[in-house]
């Protein structure tokens, strides 16, 4: 996601990183990858599948970030509008494929209990909706790439819990991996520290003549 956000951004709009942003991505891209490179369950469907959704949450959180800034709307108020939005365009569509499907399977009900399901599907719903209320609580406050970095931990937390729920063997290209993601991250923040740091300076100078 930090790649495509910066790719997007520069050709959408026209911003610039300087050079230490752009070094400080590289060890997070390619961590994410090792970590997943021992993935026994690779598909070229599901990786273009992959792309192009990491493709579109970078589109979202660039301009829902555009939107936030120059409306000046609240940042739940765009999420509910996002929400009321998504499930006019997709409900049809859920309709027409798992919708039919459910309607027309007569051994759905005997295969697993129907309030089991149905608490499944408020909580997958309920943690879905606290993610994206996290999600744009934190990209009111930061930029897009910020918010991409961020996301890319939060990858490496997947995997992680992913290892321990699934009892996935561990390997050391996992290891390696998630530690040079985090050590990225570690030094993207600390970029972004500097340059608020520096900017803060120079409006004091400014301000002060």
């Amino acid at each position: 996601m930090p790649l495509f956000t910066i790719l997007l951004a520069r050709i959408l709009f026209g911003e610039k990183q300087t050079s230490k942003v752009y070094l400080s991505l590289v060890p997070i891209i390619l961590g994410v990858a090792i970590a997943t490179i021992t993935e026994i369950s690779f598909d070229m469907l599901g990786l273009v599948s992959a792309l192009m959704s990491t493709c579109g949450f970078s589109l979202q959180n660039i301009y829902s970030k555009k939107v936030l800034t120059d409306t000046g709307i609240h940042h739940l108020r765009l999420l509910h509008l996002l929400g009321c939005l998504a499930l006019f365009m997709f409900l049809p569509v859920w309709v027409f494929t798992d919708g039919l499907s459910i309607f027309n399977d007569d051994t759905l009900l005997l295969r697993r209990d129907p309030g089991e399901t149905i608490i499944l599907l408020l909580l997958d719903g309920g943690l879905n909706w606290l993610q994206n209320f996290v999600a744009f609580t934190i990209l009111n406050y930061v930029t897009p790439l910020t918010y991409a970095v961020a996301s890319a931990t939060k990858r490496i937390s997947v995997i992680t819990i992913s290892l321990l729920l699934l009892r996935n063997p561990i390997t050391l290209a996992n290891v390696v991996g998630m530690f040079l993601a985090i050590i990225g991250v570690l030094g993207y923040n600390k970029v972004i520290f500097l340059h608020v740091i520096l900017i803060k300076n120079i409006f004091l100078m400014l301000k002060s003549k």
